[in-house]
Formats: C-alpha cells, sequence, structure tokens
C-alpha cells in the first residue's frame, strides 16, 4: 500500500512542478503576501426586514449576499488588486501586505435608469506577511442612490391627457420622463456629492389647458426613496376670477429613509396578495426547550500534539487551516449516546484535490466510514478511521495525508463529517488551505 501510495504522490509532485511555475500574482512581481478569510469578511445587506417593502412595488430583483461583487483595494490604489462574485471568493484570499479596503456592490450606479437599485458597504483591514487575518468589520451594504416615483391622484388622472409627463432630474445629468403608465415603476438617481437636489415637473394638458408645474426638493440624499404625488390644486384657493381657476397641479412628497430597520414589535400592513390563507394562522407546533444536561449529539475536539509531533501546531476547528509540514492534522469524534455511532459518512470538497485524484490513490469523494468496503484499506492507511459503527469514539490523524494535498498546488479542502447516534446528527467540518 505504502507503495502505491508513494507512487502517486511522485506522480502529483511532477505535475504540480507546472503549476509552481506559473506567473506571479500581481503584476509579476515577487511580493510579500499574507491572507484573508472568506468567513471574517461577513456580507450582510442592511435592512433586510425591510426589503420586501422597498421591492413589493418595484419589478428590481431583491439582492441577496452572494449575488454581490467585492473589489479589494490596496491603500492609495485606485484599481482593485482582485475581485470576487461574494459566493464564487476562496474561503482563504491571498493579498499583497498592507492596508486594504473591501468594498461590495451590488447593481450599477447609473445616472439614471429603471429598476435599478445600488447597494454598497465597506470595510477595512490590514494583510500581514504570512499571517491569515480572520478578525475583520463586517461589511455592511446599504442601499446607496435614489429612488424615485411618480404617482397622480384619482381626479388628475381623470382631467390630464395621455400625452401629460413628469420629468424627474436629479444632480446635473439624471433625467427620467415619467407617464400615467409609470405609476408603478420606480427610477433609481445616482446621488451625486455636492448635487443634492431633485426636481420633478409637471406638463401636459388638464380639462383642456396647458399646465406646467415644477416642484424641488433639497438635501437629496442617498438611501432614500422620494415618492411625489400630483393632485389638482383646490380650486376653493383661487381667486373665483382667475384664469383657468381650478385647474392648476400641486404636488407633495413623502420621503422614506431605505436604511431604518422595521420595529419588530409592529406588524408589518400587507398587501392582500401577500396575506396568509384561511388557517395559515395555526399556531406552531411546540418545540422542547434544549435544557442544560440534556443529551449532546456527536461533538468533536481537535488531539493534543504529542511524541514526535510535540513541536507541531494544533488543529483549529473553527478556522480554514494552513496545512503545513508544521500542522498536527488530527482530531477526534465521540458520542455519547448508548450504541455509538449509527451512520458516520465523510465528504471531501476540494477544488484541486478532485475525485479523479483521489481515486488515483484509492479513495472517492463521499467516504462511508461504517461500511467503508473496498477503500477500507486506502483509508486507514491515510489515517482514517473505519468499521466506526457501534463505537462512542473515533480518531483521525491525516497528517501524513497532508503531503498529497501540497503535493496539488494550492487549494481549498473541506473533510465535512456527517454523524449520527441515538442523540441525534451533527455536521462537523475540517477546512484546510495549502499553498
Amino acid at each position: 500500500m505504502k507503495k502505491y501510495i508513494n507512487y502517486s504522490l511522485a506522480v502529483l509532485a511532477i505535475a504540480s512542478l507546472g503549476a509552481c511555475a506559473k506567473e506571479e500574482p500581481f503584476g509579476g512581481e515577487s511580493v510579500q503576501t499574507g491572507k484573508v478569510l472568506k468567513s471574517a469578511l461577513a456580507l450582510e445587506v442592511n435592512n433586510a426586514e425591510d426589503l420586501p417593502i422597498l421591492y413589493r412595488t418595484t419589478r428590481a430583483a431583491a439582492p441577496v449576499a452572494d449575488d454581490f461583487t467585492v473589489d479589494f483595494y490596496k491603500e492609495g490604489e485606485s484599481e482593485p488588486s482582485l475581485s470576487y462574485i461574494y459566493r464564487d471568493m476562496p474561503e482563504v484570499v491571498t493579498l499583497p501586505t498592507g492596508a486594504f479596503t473591501a468594498v461590495a456592490h451590488y447593481g450599477e450606479n447609473l445616472s439614471a435608469a429603471w429598476e435599478a437599485p445600488y447597494f454598497k458597504g465597506e470595510t477595512t483591514f490590514i494583510v500581514v506577511a504570512d499571517k491569515i487575518t480572520d478578525d475583520v468589520d463586517p461589511i455592511v451594504a446599504k442601499f446607496s442612490n435614489v429612488r424615485v416615483s411618480i404617482n397622480f391622484d384619482k381626479a388628475l388622472l381623470n382631467a390630464m391627457d395621455s400625452d401629460s409627463k413628469v420629468e424627474v432630474k436629479v444632480g446635473e445629468s439624471g433625467t427620467l420622463e415619467f407617464t400615467a403608465a409609470d405609476a408603478e415603476r420606480s427610477g433609481y438617481f445616482a446621488y451625486v456629492e455636492n448635487s443634492h437636489t431633485l426636481t420633478a415637473t409637471f406638463s401636459g394638458k388638464v380639462e383642456g389647458y396647458q399646465v406646467v408645474e415644477s416642484k424641488g426638493y433639497d438635501n437629496v440624499a442617498p438611501g432614500q426613496h422620494y415618492s411625489i404625488t400630483f393632485r389638482l390644486h383646490d380650486a376653493g384657493e383661487e381667486d373665483p376670477g382667475e384664469i383657468n381657476a381650478g385647474v392648476s397641479v400641486d404636488a407633495s412628497v413623502e420621503i422614506v429613509d431605505m436604511n431604518v430597520t422595521l420595529d419588530p414589535e409592529e406588524d408589518e400592513i400587507l398587501t392582500d396578495d401577500l396575506r396568509p390563507v384561511e388557517g395559515d394562522d395555526k399556531d406552531p407546533e411546540p418545540v422542547d426547550p434544549v435544557e442544560p444536561g440534556d443529551k449532546q449529539a456527536p461533538k468533536a475536539e481537535s488531539l493534543e500534539p504529542a511524541g514526535d509531533f510535540a513541536e507541531f501546531d494544533k488543529l483549529d476547528l473553527n478556522a480554514v487551516n494552513e496545512a503545513t509540514d508544521h500542522l498536527y492534522c488530527a482530531w477526534k469524534v465521540v458520542s455519547e449516546a448508548d450504541g455509538g455511532f449509527k451512520a458516520f459518512t465523510v465528504d471531501i470538497i476540494s477544488n484541486t484535490l478532485t475525485p479523479g485524484e483521489l481515486s488515483g490513490v484509492g479513495l472517492t469523494d463521499h467516504i462511508d466510514l461504517i461500511a467503508p468496503g473496498e477503500f477500507e484499506e486506502a483509508l486507514a492507511g491515510l489515517g482514517f478511521p473505519v468499521n466506526v459503527g457501534g463505537l462512542n469514539a473515533a480518531e483521525f490523524d491525516i497528517t501524513s495525508f497532508l503531503s498529497l494535498l501540497g503535493a496539488l498546488g494550492e487549494g481549498n479542502h473541506e473533510f465535512k463529517l456527517t454523524v449520527t447516534d441515538a442523540n441525534g446528527t451533527s455536521v462537523i467540518s475540517v477546512k484546510l488551505h495549502t499553498n
């Protein structure tokens, strides 16, 4: 078995030489680098409770964190060092050393467009040579452009002609025209520093008379929804002798801050199509509380380096571990239930240790440790426990397996353990990164 594994490792090492010779990142220069964990770059979409309100009367799709682009800007540079779609970002991001700002954004910050919300947020951190940064303030992405909707009251709708419109201008260049058909649409405008004016101009024939009425609003701010309603001017306020009395229009604006969280104590008013159907108001099934001392599902703990490994680094089950030749990659899973393990599987998730590579050393990417079958010998030779059904403890020591990972070059690897006993099921992840 050892001869077979060593032969496979040799082949993999030769294959990896090409990968090692690839072009250096960051402009081809040899620079000092450090790493930042994706898990440390938590991305939160601010005011998630309000998104249904924001999008209920718009045709735009509500964003989710995975859809955001994240750009990494080194201090003093105008172009990002790296960019990722959040869902595709590796678990460990390698960057040159120095101060960085991670900017997350969704949509385009256009001068003016229909149904085009723009969200943005950022956070800063320091990259240290040969270190992993895992303590970063979360990125809070907020609604960051200006939303405008135009409404016409019923009396005005009945009195104005079909060519009537409202031109909305925000800043110097953002312009859209709203007609009665656009009453359920929203226009989105880029917020421009030092340009804080919004102008809405109604023009059209009302009861046969040409009417032009312009309203301006100052102190326009990003993250706001300006809902402007045009209506017929109250004829009672006019001088009875004034020409065209009663056919002018005026406007009012309601400003809603879209980045204020709903009061959780208040019930949201739902439109009829969003109300629950009859019978949906049943009380949920009661859930028994978990009391201290209750029986626990299987759990994992790292094993302390000892003997020949006494000076090695201990595995951290709550972080991504650098799979160096100084890592003691060993842990155990413990069951407190009578009858021990009922089910115990391992899934190997890796961008370099593919099913094809695994088959070369007699393994697969989905392993049943209770009934390993044809994979038993290979698993035991690489430090995996086998035939664990009914046991209350299973120890893993895959330290020697790290050489196989290293031969494949830089990659992210997860060993996902799904373990069941009479007390429940636990999912345990051991995460590694190789250079």
